[in-house]
């Protein structure tokens, strides 16, 4: 019989507002994702600044 695998004493869900775990609960069911790893994927990519075009956020017509 295969062992449980060890579950870690501290959850980031548990710590989330209620819409950030609601939202990080829908994602991870759709890209197949524990809800924790939804959740640090959604924080790392809310703290990336944003990427400006080079020609000073012009944009062609």
């Amino acid at each position: 019989m295969a062992k449980k695998k060890s579950k870690s004493a501290f959850s980031a869900i548990a710590t989330a507002s209620r819409s950030e775990a609601a939202e990080a609960v829908h994602f991870a069911r759709k890209c197949g994702l524990t809800p924790d790893e939804a959740l640090r994927l959604m924080r790392e990519a809310q703290v990336t600044p944003e990427l400006k075009s080079p020609d000073g956020g012009k944009r062609k017509r």
